[in-house]
């Protein structure tokens, strides 16, 4: 019984447990405050990580773009090169395919000609047996 009335000696004031009370109703407040932040700096981090993929994304899309652009310059180049370089090659198959091809058309008048005749020629057998 000693012990509780040397307690009840230390025990605070009214006035101290409202102080008390109003200190730890403000630390709450702080709390959640902080809590509340920490949750929103989260979520901005989260945003700002999200946005950092999309770059590094576009950044290797970017690369691969560039890549094929690089290889169809260079490609395009290439037979730029080689095509004016060739143009006496170019020309001299141009004569060739030329000659080919008149001879084909004569072939093919020659044909026509022999077409015609059998044509003429079964026409008049063909009267001739009407008749």
């Amino acid at each position: 019984m000693q012990k509780n009335l040397g307690r009840q000696n230390k025990l605070p004031t009214q006035n101290a447990v409202d102080e008390m009370k109003k200190d730890l109703n403000f630390k709450q407040r702080q709390l959640n405050d902080a809590e509340m932040t920490a949750a929103k700096l989260q979520i901005e981090v989260e945003a700002r990580n999200a946005d950092l993929d999309k770059i590094s994304n576009l950044e290797s899309r970017i690369d691969k773009e560039m890549e094929t652009v690089a290889e169809g310059i260079n490609k395009m180049e290439d037979e730029m090169q080689n095509k004016f370089m060739r143009v006496d090659d170019l020309a001299g198959q141009f004569e060739e395919e030329k000659v080919r091809l008149v001879l084909i058309r004569q072939m093919v008048e020659k044909y026509k000609a022999k077409l015609s005749q059998q044509v003429n020629y079964g026409t008049v057998k063909h009267e001739t047996r009407k008749n």
